[in-house]
């Protein structure tokens, strides 16, 4: 059901680039498996965003899928680690760890989309933060690869 974790040989920052805040988005709201990209944080993006659809779908699952977000979240910042070797990238991140901030991503999509699908209207107040929200995360991921371009 999950892609499974691939490691990608560390050859530089140079060698893959990180995806921007619209790919991660867009992976968010894709099915599993789309080949879109082969990227391998997208997969893992969109496996985060599957997981917090369940957990709002199957509450008493939440501890099995929790264990698996943090998983992810682990696979996300060991291959920016292996991918960006010169310094930490997230240093200046409050979370400090990329894997966290597309987890927290992935966690502000679900809910807005549930709102979106849900709400009585769509211009209702709660909608609208919501996505907002997952807006101020799409800013803070750019500042992120800014800052590990600029580390790099």
């Amino acid at each position: 059901m999950f892609v499974r974790d691939r490691a990608l040989p560390a050859t530089g920052a140079a060698a893959r680039s990180l995806p921007d805040q619209r790919e991660l988005v867009a992976a968010f709201g894709s099915h599993q498996g789309d080949p879109s990209t082969d990227h391998p944080l997208i997969d893992w993006a969109r496996s985060l965003a599957t997981l917090h659809r369940q957990r709002h779908g199957n509450p008493l699952a939440a501890a099995g899928i929790d264990c698996r977000r943090a998983e992810l979240v682990a696979t996300i910042d060991t291959w920016v680690a292996t991918q960006l070797p010169r310094r930490s990238c997230t240093e200046h991140l409050r979370a400090g760890s990329l894997g966290a901030t597309v987890d927290r991503m992935a966690a502000a999509h679900a809910h807005a989309s549930h709102l979106l699908h849900t709400a009585d209207k769509v211009s209702d107040d709660r909608v609208h933060a919501a996505w907002y929200r997952l807006a101020s995360l799409a800013d803070e991921w750019t500042d992120l690869l800014v800052g590990a371009v600029r580390k790099a």
